[in-house]
């Protein structure tokens, strides 16, 4: 098995107990904490590290102090999906979705959901673009915190099993390739099948 897979499949299981757990008040408790966690490196909060390493392979935890990839991408991931969760019931309204697609297809169905502006594509391909062209994992973050921002104020979905495998790759220069190709299909593949349809 692959690390991106091990990766997705962590964060899948976390996000699973965290929705399964989120109407008690030790799930609120730990969505909670995940949200403060935003902006932060993973170990500068105490309060976070159960939640990030119960259950995490112990080949994924550092053995100098300076977190690994994988345990930025899970902190990175899980903190996020706390951030666009907050505010939806998660049995009605779940933020994470194995049908929610890749960054890419959030994005195209963001800029759908601004029906009637003319700039809407425009400000979510600066978006993608900026993301992308980030030059660290810390702007990497607020970039992305950004977009979910923008995907949690019009109640759009995403994989974040799928992100966390996405981000894992972006820290290869082969891996960013690939994933930024993905994201553009994705992005312009669902634009392009809607004015196929018009």
């Amino acid at each position: 098995m692959s690390k991106k897979t091990e990766v997705e499949n962590f964060v899948g299981r976390k996000i699973h107990i965290l929705q399964a757990e989120a109407d008690l008040g030790s799930g609120k408790a730990m969505l909670a904490n995940l949200r403060r966690g935003i902006g932060h490196e993973p170990g500068e909060l105490p309060q976070l590290l159960g939640i990030l390493l119960s259950d995490m392979p112990e080949e994924f935890w550092s053995k100098d102090g300076t977190a690994t990839r994988e345990e930025w991408v899970c902190y990175t991931v899980l903190t996020l999906y706390a951030l666009h969760q907050q505010g939806y019931d998660v049995g009605s309204q779940p933020m994470h979705t194995d049908e929610g697609g890749s960054l890419g297809k959030a994005l195209y169905r963001l800029q759908a959901a601004y029906e009637g502006d003319p700039n809407a594509e425009q400000r979510i391909v600066q978006k993608l673009r900026t993301l992308t062209t980030s030059v660290n994992r810390q702007e990497m973050s607020h970039h992305l915190r950004g977009i979910v921002q923008l995907l949690k104020s019009k109640g759009i979905d995403m994989n974040y099993k799928r992100l966390a495998g996405d981000l894992y790759e972006m820290q290869f220069v082969e891996g960013k390739r690939q994933v930024c190709l993905r994201w553009g299909q994705d992005f312009y593949g669902g634009r392009n099948k809607k004015e196929g349809s018009e």
